[in-house]
């Protein structure tokens, strides 16, 4: 009888090894791998970096993670692409059972937000370049040709060619990106025809802003807050709402 209780002792020891080590070491690199696959999904970044943070690490098999910090090269968020993009959080609290068992009938970024239920704080920043906003301007303004983009600290400035009554003219485009309401804009300020007999058509139906972005696309919750204009490129900073 002595001896039995020994064997089931020294099961229940290895049992307990067992669930400790999960909880410290398999868990959060499931998850980490998950959440690192749904960063892909969502982004189609063509590399993405994820690390998980908690002291003690099991923690995190009970969805309570210190920090993340995760990277994603050429990224794309609604209609822009990011040249690379940055998602630094702390002190955050992840639905484990939504991970594991999604709701059913909601869409996907309502399931993304879910998985997230809490977070002390979180950041997500990213690099528009010239040619990102040049190729959203073609694919969006199907009335512009062409169009060549150049990005300062003063502003942004686009050429292109547009057809107007049939004729084909050169057009000078002054804009900027800016955040409203979440989402990102870039915001046509003035529109100037080069060819003079075009100059007498009403060109205010080409002005106006277009929205690069949609905040019911953006992931946990997310709303973009600012924008700097640097030399070649825009650098824009979204935190949880």
């Amino acid at each position: 009888m002595k001896k039995f209780f020994t064997i089931i002792g020294i099961l229940l020891v290895v049992a307990v090894i067992a669930v400790i080590a999960c909880a410290q070491f398999v868990v959060p690199n499931a998850l980490s791998n998950y959440l690192k696959s749904k960063v892909i999904d969502l982004t189609h970044a063509q590399e993405v970096t994820l690390q998980l943070n908690a002291l003690p690490s099991a923690k995190i098999s009970l969805g309570y993670v210190d920090s993340l910090y995760c990277t994603a090269d050429d990224a794309t968020i609604g209609d822009l692409n990011l040249k690379r993009a940055v998602l630094d959080g702390s002190m955050l609290k992840i639905d484990i059972k939504e991970i594991l068992f999604p709701t059913e009938g909601i869409s996907r970024e309502e399931h993304t937000n879910r998985c997230l239920t809490s977070a002390g704080s979180l950041e997500l920043s990213g690099v528009i370049t010239e040619d990102a906003l040049r190729n959203f301007l073609a694919q969006k303004v199907d009335r512009l040709q062409n169009p060549q983009v150049n990005m300062s600290p003063e502003g942004i400035t686009a050429s292109a060619k547009v057809k107007i009554l049939g004729r084909e003219a050169d057009v000078q485009i002054g804009g900027q990106i800016i955040a409203r309401d979440g989402d990102l804009y870039f915001q046509m300020l003035n529109l100037n025809v080069e060819n003079a007999i075009l100059r007498r058509v009403n060109l205010d139906r080409f002005l106006g802003d277009f929205n690069l972005t949609e905040a019911v696309k953006m992931p946990f919750g997310l709303q973009f807050r600012t924008v700097e204009m640097r030399q070649g490129e825009a650098f824009v900073k979204a935190t949880r709402n």
